[in-house]
C-alpha cells in the first residue's frame, strides 16, 4: 500500500452527517500528509490517546480560563461599579458545553484508532506481516 493508496481509503472513510467521523478523517489526513504513512503506521494507541490529550487539555484549558475570565469580570462590575448586569455567564449551559465537546473528543479519538487500526490491517496484509 503506498501512502497515496492509504490516504485515499482514509479518505473514503467519511461518514455523511458524522462530523465526527469527518474531523478523524481530516486528522489522520493531515497526519499521513504531515508525518508519513510508514511513521504514521508505527504509531501506538497509547500515543494518538497523549496526542489527543495533550490537545484536549489545551482546548478545555482555554475554555476554563474564557469562562472564568468573564466571571471575574461580571464580579469587578458587580462590586466595584455597583452595576447590575442582564447578561451574565451561565454556568450550567457552559457546563453542558463542556461536557459535550469532551465527548465530540473521545468520539473522535475512538474514530481515528479504528482508521488507523483499518490501515494497519490493509498495510500489514498486503506485506503478510501480520
Amino acid at each position: 500500500m503506498t501512502e497515496k493508496e492509504a490516504l485515499a481509503w482514509v479518505k473514503s472513510m467519511r461518514l455523511k452527517d458524522d462530523p465526527m467521523s469527518d474531523c478523524a478523517v481530516d486528522l489522520c489526513v493531515h497526519d499521513i500528509e504531515n508525518y508519513g504513512l510508514i511513521n504514521w503506521l508505527r504509531w501506538t494507541p497509547i500515543g494518538i490517546s497523549k496526542i489527543f490529550l495533550e490537545m484536549a487539555e489545551d482546548s478545555i484549558g482555554e475554555l476554563v480560563t474564557e469562562i472564568e475570565s468573564q466571571q471575574v469580570g461580571e464580579y469587578l462590575i458587580d462590586e466595584v461599579l455597583s452595576v447590575d448586569q442582564n447578561e451574565r455567564v451561565n454556568t450550567l449551559e457552559e457546563s453542558k458545553k463542556l461536557a459535550l465537546a469532551s465527548t465530540k473528543m473521545f468520539r473522535v479519538l475512538h474514530r481515528y484508532h479504528r482508521i488507523h487500526e483499518f490501515i494497519k490491517i490493509q498495510y500489514d496484509e498486503e506485506r503478510n506481516t501480520y
